[in-house]
């Protein structure tokens, strides 16, 4: 049986490629939708239907139909929409939220934040006419998620290079092991180590240690919710953790829900967000 919701992915404009990992748009008429959400990346997002809540351990945020901007989430948060609901939007690289924003990531971390509030009057006004165009039908939701990147793109700055290598090679390690070495990343970035993990922290909303534990358990997730796995990735997970007990704690933490949980019928949008399209394009990324 399908899931009663659909989610679309497009390909960002070759110029933004490095800024954008992915453009999407989500729809459901689904009346009342609880589920999860990982928030492993930044988003630029808007809400044409919908409302509901967020919960952030002992805070609670309404989500409206504004445009919003978020940097990623400590822990899965659980979420409650009244639908039908549709979300256009982007998930943006930590390149793209330092260009976009101008403000350190690990100040957004576990909130979603008008983007009027760090882009200006500006955004409001737009996010309010191109919500009222989805909803007249005037324009698809792909349309209505290149309208948002064709408005970001004269809004980036420019990030200093030392910077953006440093992007890059944060990058390059994350990717390159399930439990990557920390030393291997200080290695590589000419930085002392304190210099490091805060200008990993401000790009990335997590120090180093963080957030490879943190996208440890998020991937070891994707692989566990998926129907059947290899011999190859069987033995990644196994690695990567201390021991059984071990993974279900961070699993949990992370996601929400313990491994076996996320095999069965329920969750269908988080499991479906953890097939992580947007952290494989994440892992592409290149400094030009």
């Amino acid at each position: 049986m399908p899931p009663p919701f659909s989610l679309e992915y497009f390909d960002p404009p070759p110029e933004l490629a490095r800024h954008i990992l992915v453009l999407f748009h989500f729809a459901t008429d689904v009346p009342r939708i609880e589920d999860l959400q990982p928030g492993a990346l930044g988003q630029f997002v808007m809400f044409p239907r919908g409302t509901g809540t967020i919960n952030f351990g002992e805070r609670t945020e309404h989500l409206v139909s504004r445009l919003n901007l978020m940097s990623g989430f400590s822990t899965a948060a659980p979420f409650t929409m009244d639908g039908p609901w549709h979300a256009v939007g982007m998930s943006l690289s930590p390149l793209g939220w330092a260009a976009l924003t101008g403000t350190p990531a690990s100040e957004h971390v576990d909130q979603f934040c008008p983007a009027a509030e760090l882009l200006g009057d500006d955004a409001a006004l737009f996010g309010k006419d191109l919500s009222a165009r989805y909803r007249n039908g005037e324009i698809s939701g792909r349309d209505a998620s290149f309208a948002m990147a064709d408005w970001i793109m004269p809004r980036l700055a420019k990030v200093p290079p030392a910077h953006e290598k440093l992007i890059e090679r944060t990058i390059i390690w994350l990717s390159g092991s399930m439990n990557p070495d920390l030393s291997l990343l200080f290695d590589t970035l000419n930085y002392s180590r304190r210099q490091a993990e805060r200008l990993v922290e401000q790009y990335f909303g997590f120090p180093p240690a963080a957030l490879a534990r943190k996208y440890r358990a998020v991937r070891a997730a994707a692989l566990l919710s998926k129907e059947r796995l290899t011999g190859h990735e069987e033995a990644a997970v196994a690695d990567a953790f201390y021991d059984q007990p071990h993974m279900v704690r961070e699993i949990r933490r992370y996601c929400g829900y313990t491994p076996s949980r996320l095999g069965g019928d329920g969750q269908p949008i988080l499991k479906t967000l953890l097939q992580m399209k947007n952290f494989n394009r994440l892992l592409e990324f290149r400094a030009s």
